[in-house]
């Protein structure tokens, strides 16, 4: 058995949920994890929209290529996955979790190619932004409503703001937990990192969303796991995320306001790219926990526990505020649109979306 890698086109958004992960989901691993889910396969049909006998038809097909039982029961019992299935299904979840930021951003490059290849006057605004899930959402509604191209590269904070102010972007988007000052204030690693990037008088920041962050866990929490001082537990596995991102600042901000050490925290060190992969090493049991997302969470099936308040915002110069991409991208924003895609992410909230706020008086360091 071999693996390869392919994509298709797709009428409207290239994903089934805006701003939701690339898809590289294999036509049997879909079925394992709805028969997993399901416990039937009847039920796991209706929910991949199959009939029965096609799906047994093709497990069996499956089990003959492989040499194994994929299912473990048999055809009109309660179905569950076979020892051989279940490693087979945590084996794409895990190598997926890693495969995830590679995916997103290539498949954006393919993209953004073909529909300039397609529509060559597409407007294109380049933004080098920390990982959020409404940018998929927005960019579609761009596409449709005002023919600009949003191309995302996502990159941390400090990253973003650097890029923005070198002329490699037009946008930049950063978060920061406003809501506690605390870690924000002047001397914390959040104003060493973001702080210096940012200069009155030459940027402008744009509200976007507010977004709920906290500890990732296995559904049902399993390790109980309830503040800060659990992952250094020695039965607590934790994953990161990448230095210099506004999530990794803000989490050890925190580890330092609660006097925890990094190194006594395993899996400290290992870094995932997005949100989105933390959660899927979280699902995959590859980890214990992260920290990140709660829609994150939501989209794995997992639990969540908050932590933090965070504002998340676009960031321009002042001088590109009134070129017609960021007209239109200032519209989006303000618009009932992207307000429902915010209600329907857990944890968010796009209340002041679009509205130009003062570095001064909104940044607790100028203060």
């Amino acid at each position: 058995m071999g693996v390869t890698l392919d994509y298709r086109f797709a009428a409207g958004a290239g994903n089934p949920q805006p701003g939701g992960p690339v898809q590289l989901g294999n036509p049997l691993t879909a079925m394992l994890d709805a028969i997993r889910v399901q416990g039937s396969i009847a039920k796991a049909a209706g929910q991949l929209g199959v009939s029965y006998r096609h799906l047994w038809g093709e497990l069996r097909r499956h089990e003959a290529a492989f040499g194994q039982a994929l299912i473990a029961g048999g055809q009109g019992r309660a179905a569950r996955l076979s020892a051989f299935g279940e490693r087979l299904l945590w084996a794409e979840k895990r190598a997926l979790a890693r495969l995830l930021p590679q995916a997103e951003s290539l498949a954006g490059v393919l993209d953004r190619e073909l529909r300039l290849a397609v529509d060559p006057g597409l407007e294109v605004a380049s933004v080098a932004a920390s990982h959020d899930l409404l940018f998929g959402g927005l960019r579609e509604a761009l596409l449709g409503a005002a023919r600009v191209l949003l191309d995302v590269e996502y990159v941390g904070s400090t990253q973003a703001l650097q890029r923005l102010n070198a002329g490699g972007c037009a946008l930049a988007g950063i978060h920061l937990p406003l809501d506690d000052d605390r870690l924000c204030r002047r001397g914390s690693r959040i104003h060493a990192a973001i702080g210096r990037e940012l200069r009155l008088g030459v940027h402008k920041l744009i509200r976007f969303a507010h977004r709920e962050q906290g500890l990732i866990v296995a559904p049902g929490n399993p390790r109980g796991l309830a503040a800060l001082a659990d992952l250094a537990r020695p039965d607590v596995v934790f994953v990161n995320r990448l230095k210099g991102s506004g999530t990794r600042l803000a989490f050890d901000e925190l580890l330092a306001r609660a006097h925890l050490s990094p190194k006594g925290i395993a899996g400290y060190a290992t870094e995932e790219h997005t949100h989105l992969s933390v959660a899927a090493q979280v699902a995959a049991g590859s980890a214990d926990c992260g920290f990140g997302l709660r829609a994150a969470a939501q989209r794995f099936g997992l639990d969540f526990v908050p932590l933090v308040r965070e504002q998340y915002f676009l960031v321009c110069l002042k001088e590109g505020l009134a070129s017609p991409a960021m007209r239109a991208v200032l519209e989006a924003l303000r618009g009932d649109a992207f307000r429902r895609l915010a209600e329907a992410q857990a944890g968010y909230d796009a209340a002041g979306a679009g509205e130009i706020v003062s570095l001064r008086r909104t940044l607790p360091w100028y203060k």
